[in-house]
């Protein structure tokens, strides 16, 4: 009886270690989403590993499964509803309806997304004429709050400089004379 009880309690021991084991190779070792031992969770390094290994010449029907399993991971995050908008305006060659959703969705979860906040700004400068004016009115914030961060206001101030279609770059214009000292 006694025998029986201890090789359970070592058999379960045994399974709960070769678990954890996988649970750390799928979460830091694995570029797969999830596996047979997180699914159906997705796991949220290996998708960020994955999205940060995409190259240009990734295929668009790639780059968007990629980016709706960070949103997947994360729907919490900003960086992951850029990344959809992001890959929505390569698809289009500009952001289409669900792009603008997309974008709209990252400045829902943060108005201020510092590690993102210019190339999100400068984003949505570039992509002016397709934004809502509900949309504007966040640029515009976000747009306030990096210009006076003394260390990404220089950068926010570069980047909208070089803003390329007719439409941006009167916004960009307008966003700097509006938050001009």
């Amino acid at each position: 009886m006694r025998n029986w009880r201890s090789w359970i309690i070592g058999s379960a021991s045994g399974l709960l270690a070769l678990y954890s084991i996988g649970l750390l190779h799928e979460g830091f070792m694995s570029d797969h989403y999830s596996g047979l031992l997180t699914y159906p969770f997705v796991d949220q390094p290996a998708a960020e590993r994955a999205f940060d290994r995409l190259d240009a010449k990734t295929p668009i029907a790639r780059r968007a499964a990629v980016a709706q399993q960070l949103v997947d991971a994360d729907p919490t995050s900003p960086e992951s509803w850029n990344a959809v908008a992001y890959t929505d305006w390569l698809a289009h060659d500009g952001l289409s309806p669900a792009g603008v959703q997309a974008l709209d969705h990252s400045y829902a979860v943060s108005f201020f997304d510092r590690p993102q906040a210019v190339w999100r700004v400068t984003f949505a400068a570039e992509n002016w004429s397709s934004l809502t004016p509900e949309l504007r009115r966040e640029v515009m914030a976000e747009t306030k709050v990096v210009l006076h961060d003394p260390t990404l206001g220089p950068t926010l101030r570069s980047q909208l400089n070089s803003v390329e279609t007719p439409a941006g770059r009167m916004a960009a214009r307008l966003l700097m004379a509006m938050n001009t000292p």
